[in-house]
């Protein structure tokens, strides 16, 4: 890594904090008090749930690339917690449908106003529609960028 790199990536650190911190994250972690708890991973899942009609841990695991135990324990404690319930799968006998319950689609519905508001005010930080598609161009490039790299790895 040469000096400049190093600067870019010190200087983007402080952006990022700059900007968590300006957009009053904590308080919104606050007005959200079901996901309150939950990891990020935990949020992942109950989305990946939400989003699909009849889900098996097999699907969980090709999107968020976990080792099967890991999962597991995941699993077992969302359902702990109320957030999912288990049942045999009509696709695959062999497997567990996980199913979001009210307190797991109530969390879902959170999560998704969490988010509209945290990225939203990224978006209004930008002052013109051009600058905000300049915005979303470049994110798109890192994130095909960041996830070729992680299927490259993952291979």
């Amino acid at each position: 890594m040469d000096e400049e790199y190093k600067r870019q990536v010190k200087e983007f650190h402080e952006l990022w904090h700059n900007m968590i911190a300006g957009s009053k994250h904590k308080d919104a972690e606050q007005r959200y008090t079901t996901i309150k708890k939950l990891s990020t991973t935990e949020i992942s899942v109950i989305r990946i749930i939400s989003e699909k009609e009849e889900v098996i841990i097999k699907d969980i695991l090709e999107v968020l690339r976990l080792p099967k135990s890991t999962l597991t324990s995941m699993i077992d404690r969302l359902e702990k917690k109320g957030f999912i319930v288990r049942s045999i799968s009509s696709r695959d006998r062999r497997s567990y449908r996980l199913v979001l319950t009210e307190k797991g689609k109530k969390a879902q519905k959170e999560h998704i106003k969490f988010e509209e508001e945290t990225f939203g005010n990224v978006i209004e930080a930008l002052d013109t529609y051009e600058e905000r598609e300049e915005f979303l161009r470049l994110m798109k490039k890192i994130a095909k960028n960041i996830l070729k790299n992680s299927e490259e790895n993952y291979k």
